[in-house]
């Protein structure tokens, strides 16, 4: 789990240059619309719309952010070099001859519509910028054009992709990707709200590579098609809608792919797409390719490797479903297509030297997959709908053994151990509300495609993965959930198994490592014995590390907008572990400096001695307070910002009736309209203003507060420290010195610690003696039964109680004393008759007359039980002293 090491860094806080790159240039945040909003060209106010905010992106260091609709670009190191150095010289940074230094640019392209989605290329050379309902790519120039030329605009050559597809009366955008497997990442894969997918293979020289994708799938024709000969292509801009079953079910969230594009992930988790609805249903594609494609190393050797150990497992004896055998089938035809092909090498573009290999996308089986899904999440009925806004796909690791399979070690792909991770795919979905739900797809996902003519008979096709579910975790409090609230994932740099949710309350960071590597042992063990009830006792300790970095505060500036920009997370020798995002209307920055993961340094330090690690405790035993970080503060920014009486007099006041402002005040109604309206304009300026001064002489007097005690707590070391230095203290021994008594203090320590550590290392072994394999159910029911009777014999525990009738079980101790204390009842009543029948007389008439072949019997009777429950509790004691539990009666 990261530190924060510290919070929004002085670099981009007021009254910095860098502050400058996320401020509005109207800085009015109470007067007009939030977050920079205009009314559209449709008539409709941007307020409305409901989905992803990503408006910031990133090449390297330098950001891209969109501030009042304009597109700015900066870059951060450029902007802390900038910072540092006029901070140590204590004057401005100019030159003679340049002038002071640019802290941002804009990018000369404008749009109608607010701008929400920012993505950039994976090679850097385009920036992909969505609206509401349009999808532009701008041309991307190189980082050096940032000091070059004149001007506060950059100009850029801009394309709008799909003029036709994408426009104010089609569908919304749900989401803009970049396919992992485009050639120099030049395919833009666009999702629509309507479940229309398109694949843009665009090129700079190619104008009409942005007017018609080379592939477009509408996935609600694709979910009841059955062969590749059904038209599944969308409908043209302006064409009727018709109507589908699936038209409501099928409404897109998010999308994502299954992978990046490494070399250590499966071969199909980077071809395939991932799309979530908004209530919940997950459905993929795969594989999903453009027209030319670039592998990676180990994806097509991966793919042949599986494709041989699939054909290779079939056989005669073991019968195998028809959709299985189509599907391998299908999978091999695909791969023979790959294998026949001559690829040809692309230079790229921004080093012509390195060539990559590309490939065309098979013709068969064809070009587009079947539709899997939707997936089942949940067996529990209980698990209704979910209001999705974002979905998370971690693809599982690459088979090492498969692949090297019959290869040296020594081999062109450098796979000599294993990679760290998971087995399986686990599938993150964000909702709403702040819940994150964590599934596994222990089975995988293969490529798929529908047959090439229609079946004679109809089938369902291939069963569709089972999704497991691992874990709901919350993220917010009930009373802080919003409805107009739409949270999104960001990346890990180091992990892949590790994400942040930026939420409009905060920014949350979550990580699965600590469940993965164990979970990946049971899922890879060949052996099935007890494996049922190993998960389930893993499944109620796993436990996700989840931390809030940052905490957006609406206390003070309560009318701006509630919504948070998504965060970008960067590493960088110059920056560090950054994470950076903006809110309040993209005028406010929010950041934060992370500390490193052990795991993600290069040279990993060793672990401290017991010498070193002795200081880690004090002479009390007490360990060391870590320094609690918090948010530097930052003053509202209603201090800064423009009164709108100017504009309320511009707006309400006509031209001809100015004039009469500067005379003297006539007695009207328009008078007196004009100023009920001055003065509730007034009101609310000043009554914000008033709470923002109030809350910041409440954080001067706690300052203050806290300033007091800290000089206390100084006072106390600095005495202590004194007395230390003098010889004194309270445990002194007489003659030893300052010197002397610190080395025997450390000495103490080192040896509490090995003492400490000797212990563990008792303990641990004796742990290791007495961990053993899983009981089976056969011996658990032994252990029950053991345990049962050892309360039955025992007279201090309680009753036992019989499991299946829960009723309570007379103990074998209190049956005994009762049967001896019968035994001897009868035998003294069967004397005392016997005595009294003996001393009457002939002729008398007995009034207890009771036959004598009656009165055995009924001792004998006795007399076998008595002899029945010593035999029972001697076999107990016997049995017992065999268990060792040395047990006497």
């Amino acid at each position: 789990m990261p530190k924060v090491l510290s919070y929004t860094p002085p670099w981009l806080s007021r009254p910095s240059p860098g502050y400058n790159l996320f401020s509005s240039e109207s800085r009015n945040v109470s007067s007009g619309t939030p977050n920079g909003l205009k009314v559209a060209s449709n008539g409709k106010q941007d307020e409305e719309y409901r989905g992803p905010q990503r408006t910031t992106a990133r090449r390297n260091t330098e950001i891209f952010t969109v501030i009042d609709n304009q597109i700015r670009w900066s870059d951060l190191s450029m902007l802390k070099y900038d910072w540092e150095s006029s901070h140590r010289q204590r004057v401005d940074r100019t030159d003679e001859n340049e002038g002071p230094r640019r802290t941002y640019r804009v990018l000369d392209v404008h749009f109608g519509e607010q701008i929400r989605q920012l993505s950039v290329s994976p090679n850097g050379e385009f920036l992909a910028i969505a609206t509401s309902h349009t999808v532009h790519v701008a041309f991307l120039p190189s980082s050096s054009a940032f000091d070059e030329g004149k001007g506060f605009a950059i100009k850029v050559t801009l394309r709008t992709v799909g003029p036709t597809t994408h426009v104010l009366k089609e569908s919304p955008i749900a989401s803009i990707l970049w396919h992992p497997c485009g050639v120099n990442g030049s395919c833009l894969v666009t999702v629509t709200a309507e479940a229309v997918v398109r694949l843009w293979e665009v090129n700079k020289l190619s104008r009409g590579s942005f007017d018609i994708p080379t592939l477009a799938i509408d996935m609600r024709k694709l979910e009841s098609a059955t062969s590749q000969e059904d038209n599944i292509a969308p409908r043209p801009m302006g064409g009727n809608r018709g109507f589908s079953a699936n038209m409501i079910d099928l409404e897109i969230a998010s999308a994502c792919f299954g992978g990046t594009g490494s070399p250590h992930e499966s071969p199909w988790s980077a071809m395939t797409l991932w799309t979530v609805t908004t209530e919940g249903d997950v459905y993929a594609m795969c594989p999903l390719l453009p027209s030319r494609w670039q592998p990676t190393s180990t994806q097509i050797p991966a793919l042949s490797a599986i494709a041989d150990a699939q054909r290779g497992s079939s056989s005669p004896d073991q019968p195998t479903a028809d959709e299985d055998l189509s599907m391998r089938e299908e999978q091999w035809t695909w791969l023979t297509d790959i294998d026949t092909q001559a690829p040809f090498l692309v230079p790229r573009e921004n080093d012509i030297t390195v060539q990559d290999t590309v490939y065309s996308r098979p013709n068969r089986p064809g070009p587009v997959p079947r539709l899997q899904g939707p997936l089942e999440l949940s067996d529990d009925p209980s698990y209704g709908f979910l209001d999705v806004s974002d979905i998370n796909v971690i693809a599982s690791k690459i088979d090492v053994e498969e692949l090297m399979q019959g290869e040296d070690d020594d081999s062109e792909y450098g796979m000599q151990e294993n990679f760290d991770g998971l087995s399986a795919d686990v599938i993150c979905l964000l909702t709403t509300d702040g819940r994150v739900h964590i599934f596994l797809n222990p089975e995988g996902l293969e490529g798929q495609w529908l047959p090439a003519k229609p079946p004679r008979t109809l089938s369902p096709g291939p069963e569709p993965p089972e999704l497991v579910l691992i874990e709901v975790l919350e993220t917010l409090e009930p009373e802080a959930i919003t409805e107009d609230e739409w949270p999104t994932f960001s990346r890990d740099p180091f992990s892949r198994y590790s994400f942040f949710i930026t939420h409009g309350r905060g920014i949350y960071f979550f990580s699965l490592a600590p469940w993965i590597d164990q979970l990946d042992r049971e899922l890879l063990n060949p052996s099935t014995s007890g494996t049922q009830s190993r998960l389930r006792t893993m499944h109620g300790f796993i436990r996700t590390l989840r931390e809030r970095i940052i905490r957006f505060d609406h206390s003070i500036n309560t009318e701006a907008s509630t919504s948070a920009n998504a965060c970008i997370v960067l590493y960088d020798s110059d920056l560090g572990y950054f994470l950076l995002t903006s809110h309040n209307g993209n005028t406010y920055p929010h950041a934060a400096s992370l500390d490193v993961p052990r795991t993600a340094l290069v040279e990993t330090e060793p672990l401290p001695d017991e010498a070193d690690d002795s200081f880690a405790y004090l002479e009390d035993g007490e360990p060391h307070t870590e320094l609690v970080t918090r948010p530097a503060y930052e003053p509202s920014p209603l201090f800064w910002n423009d009164s709108s009486l100017p504009s309320l007099i511009s707006r309400t006041v006509p031209p001809h009736r100015r004039r009469t402002l500067q005379e003297e005040i006539r007695f009207s109604g328009a008078t007196l309209e004009l100023m009920f309206s001055t003065h509730r304009l007034l009101s609310e300026e000043t009554a914000s203003i008033q709470h923002a001064v109030a809350d910041l002489i409440n954080r001067c007097q706690r300052m203050m507060q806290e300033m007091a005690e800290q000089l206390q707590q100084v006072r106390l070391q600095a005495a202590k420290a004194d007395q230390l230095q003098r010889g004194g203290g309270g445990d002194d021994i007489e003659g030893e010195n300052a010197d002397e008594k610190l080395e025997s203090r450390v000495e103490r320590a080192r040896k509490r610690h090995t003492d400490l550590k000797t212990r563990m290392g008792r303990v641990t072994m004796k742990l290791t003696e007495v961990e053993g394999k899983p009981l089976n159910e056969k011996e658990t029911q032994w252990l029950k039964e053991l345990e049962q009777l050892d309360r039955a014999i025992d007279k201090s525990a309680d009753s036992p109680t019989n499991g299946h009738r829960g009723r309570s079980i007379e103990p074998w101790w209190q049956r005994y004393e009762e049967v001896k204390y019968l035994s001897g009842e009868l035998v003294e009543t069967a004397k005392r008759m016997e005595e009294q029948g003996g001393g009457k007389k002939k002729g008398e008439e007995d009034e207890y007359a009771v036959p004598n072949e009656m009165r055995k019997r009924k001792v004998e009777q006795v007399m076998g039980l008595l002899e029945r429950e010593s035999a029972l509790v001697d076999a107990v004691s016997s049995r017992l002293e065999r268990l060792n539990f040395g047990i006497s009666v």
